[in-house]
């Protein structure tokens, strides 16, 4: 994985701005790994892909998360703190979308993969036509059968279909991460979701927009050219911005 410069992470955002947060988070792992194939990074489970991400985010901002989330009980915001260290090294990777996952139950045997950014933005493409758990499903089911016939998913009971979400779960904890929090003002103890991709591109958009001023800033005053403001040291550039202020 490269090592983000200011100079990138401002590209990085600039490339990714007009994109689906899917097709964001594909693109900052082709920027960030720029010999892997594009097919390669949307063939990954999203656990996996989620998991390579928080690796950028270290790189790039440190493995420090803060932010603040609504206290569901009595609406006090509460600011939480986790390290995407511990949330990488928390589970074992996610088995390999090209693995072949199964299980028994009540006379049904399915095989099935694990959903996939490939899975997502077919789903987005098609979203307004279709179920999105169902439509996951039939792209993600290798076979299913019940007393030896072929069962199409459209007939799969309720049941089979929430095994299968647990199942996928299982295999890919970090595809659903939560952190836990407890609201200091009632007590109150919740898991809160961490969204990687929406929470690294507010990331990287508050970044890029707090390094664009500090650009126009100091090529109003200095008539410098960008490249030469964003190859200054972060110690160099607020030192001429306070001059400036001063």
């Amino acid at each position: 994985m490269i090592t983000f410069t200011p100079a990138a992470l401002l590209t990085a955002w600039e490339r990714c701005l007009p994109l689906s947060p899917v097709r964001r988070a594909v693109t900052l792992l082709e920027l960030a790994e720029p010999s892997v194939p594009e097919e390669t990074i949307t063939a990954l489970p999203i656990g996996s892909r989620d998991r390579e991400l928080l690796r950028l985010r270290v790189s790039a901002f440190g493995a420090e998360i803060t932010g603040p989330v609504a206290c569901p009980a009595c609406a006090q915001t509460v600011e939480i703190a986790a390290d995407a260290n511990t949330i990488i090294a928390s589970v074992p990777h996610a088995a390999p979308d090209s693995e072949e996952l199964t299980f028994d139950r009540d006379g049904y045997r399915v095989s099935f993969r694990l959903p996939t950014s490939e899975d997502l933005i077919a789903l987005g493409a098609a979203a307004a036509q279709t179920e999105p758990e169902r439509f996951l499903l039939t792209r993600c089911l290798r076979w299913v059968e019940c007393a030896g016939s072929p069962v199409a998913a459209s007939e799969l009971p309720e049941e089979i279909i929430e095994l299968i979400a647990s199942s996928m779960n299982e295999h890919d904890p970090l595809a659903d991460i939560e952190l836990a929090c407890v609201c200091p003002e009632c007590g109150h103890s919740w898991a809160a979701p961490l969204d990687v991709v929406a929470f690294l591109w507010a990331e990287l958009s508050d970044y890029a927009s707090r390094l664009l001023e500090d650009i126009h800033v100091l090529a109003s005053a200095y008539g410098w050219r960008e490249g030469d403001i964003l190859a200054l040291t972060p110690t160099r550039r607020q030192a001429y911005l306070e001059l400036i202020g001063g």
